[in-house]
């Protein structure tokens, strides 16, 4: 969530945990609109900028102006940081930090049709070139498939009258636009509280027009193996399912100690893993700051040293 209108969400935090210093080589897996990259390039670091949204290589551009070759980019999905790194040369990083939100630019823009604040197109692709809209997937997924769709977001009894809501719309030919989609929510599920009635049913669609949790799933171990040790993980979530994800993958792999060598004989290196991890919110000033922040959580793995081999 990085823009000229805003700093990003819990940058303080991610600067003093991770604690990046001059000469180390970082992935920002999300460049958005520069300002992790932006803030690591300050430190020192050099960094290797991805994201999927073509709008944000011309961003990096203006970036470089700066920081001449310090910053590279390439155009694409983080999961795919592996081919990115060796693309550049890198066969291992001291860092990867991902920043899961969208970016207000994006949820600004009512052609993006990220937002239900305007009638626009139901697309919501993170990469406009991307084969899947939100539409195709509103019209064209059965009942149960609209069920699980929204089950990443929803209660289970609300993710069925969703469905449902959007099957009958479908049908009568009034699923066209965004402003359709939020009608069709609104008749299934009453506006309650603060909380439009549309927030969960729209951040359904977007995870799943962009693969996001897919995206999620294969990046952790990309980043895990590209890590030299005493590398950084960082992932900034914004939502519940994203951080049960990554808060399991980092327990997962925290080490508990020397592995003891097996009855065979077998070697007792220890695997390879995180040797401590932590949890970050965001301040009660950074909230009151920028109200997007609320919902933010910053996990941090750090990856063994050699000195824990």
């Amino acid at each position: 969530m990085d823009g000229p209108q805003h700093e990003p969400v819990l940058l303080r935090e991610l600067l003093e945990a991770a604690a990046p210093t001059d000469g180390e080589h970082w992935i920002d897996g999300t460049f958005g609109f520069g300002g992790h990259a932006a803030a690591l390039l300050e430190r020192g670091a050099r960094v290797l900028a991805m994201d999927r949204d073509p709008e944000a290589e011309q961003r990096a551009v203006l970036l470089r102006a700066t920081w001449g070759d310090r910053l590279s980019f390439v155009p694409g999905n983080f999961s795919e940081m592996a081919a990115a790194a060796a693309e550049i040369g890198w066969g291992s990083v001291d860092g990867v930090v991902l920043d899961l939100g969208i970016s207000s630019g994006q949820l600004d823009d009512p052609s993006r049709g990220f937002s239900f604040r305007w009638d626009a197109p139901l697309d919501m692709r993170m990469d406009p070139a991307g084969p899947v809209t939100a539409g195709d997937l509103l019209q064209e997924l059965g009942e149960d498939d609209l069920v699980r769709l929204f089950a990443v977001a929803a209660r289970p009894g609300e993710s069925r009258r969703l469905a449902r809501a959007v099957v009958r719309a479908r049908q009568r030919g009034r699923l066209q636009t965004t402003g359709d989609f939020v009608a069709a929510v609104g008749a299934a599920r009453p506006s309650r509280g603060r909380i439009h009635p549309a927030t969960r049913a729209f951040l359904a669609l977007r995870m799943a027009v962009n693969d996001e949790l897919g995206s999620l799933e294969r990046a952790l171990p990309a980043a895990l193996r590209l890590l030299a040790p005493g590398g950084r993980l960082a992932v900034i979530s914004f939502h519940s399912e994203e951080d049960r994800r990554v808060k399991l993958f980092l327990r997962e792999h925290l080490l508990r100690g020397p592995v003891e060598p097996s009855d065979a004989g077998e070697s007792s290196e220890p695997e390879e893993g995180f040797v401590r991890q932590a949890r970050f919110l965001p301040s009660e000033e950074e909230i009151l700051r920028n109200p997007r922040s609320r919902s933010a959580r910053l996990r941090v793995g750090w990856k063994k040293t050699r000195e824990d081999l």
